[in-house]
């Protein structure tokens, strides 16, 4: 009876820390939200990032990550850190927009986050970097069609022709006005 009694206790605090920690990985109240989009659809847009601290503490953000799409999330030292210049305080209940550059990387990225001074990272929703990912593969893509090289070619040749045509004809009135 004894060892039942141990076997069951032993098991529902297993079965506690396991669901205390799922709870608190997926369902932290009050911690930092992160939320990200872009400033502009053209080029040159920035990535505008929305920080909300909901914990009771400060928080001191130092860089950010940027994890590749082959790159295991958390695992390696492949994910690329850009350090901030001076680290940036949030305060508890403070909000905070921080903007930064597109790079290349951004586009095939598999995942982006903040990371404080404690080394806590604070990701961005996927939802939220895919549309953003989209919005950039839409401008990049978009392109004028401007036809294959040898109708550039062909229409370069009619330009030059056209001045040559209009400086001959100016010529010759300039011509006609001085001799006439």
């Amino acid at each position: 009876m004894a060892q039942t009694v141990t076997f069951v206790s032993f098991a529902a605090a297993a079965v506690g820390f396991l669901l205390f920690h799922i709870w608190k990985y997926h369902f932290q109240a009050g911690s930092l939200t992160v939320s990200i989009r872009l400033d502009r659809k053209a080029p040159g847009a920035h990535v505008i990032w929305d920080v909300v601290n909901g914990s009771p503490w400060p928080v001191t953000l130092t860089k950010l990550i940027i994890y590749p799409r082959h790159h295991a999330l958390g695992r390696g030292s492949s994910a690329e850190s850009v350090p901030f210049a001076a680290p940036r305080r949030l305060e508890p209940q403070d909000e905070m927009l921080i903007a930064t550059d597109v790079e290349w990387n951004v586009l095939s990225a598999r995942a982006i986050a903040l990371v404080a001074d404690d080394g806590t990272e604070y990701r961005a929703s996927r939802r939220q970097l895919a549309a953003a990912q989209e919005q950039l593969h839409r401008v990049i893509d978009r392109r004028v069609s401007s036809g294959s090289a040898r109708d550039f070619l062909f229409g370069a040749g009619d330009l030059a022709f056209g001045a040559v045509i209009l400086g001959l004809g100016f010529f010759m009135l300039m011509w006609v006005i001085a001799t006439g």
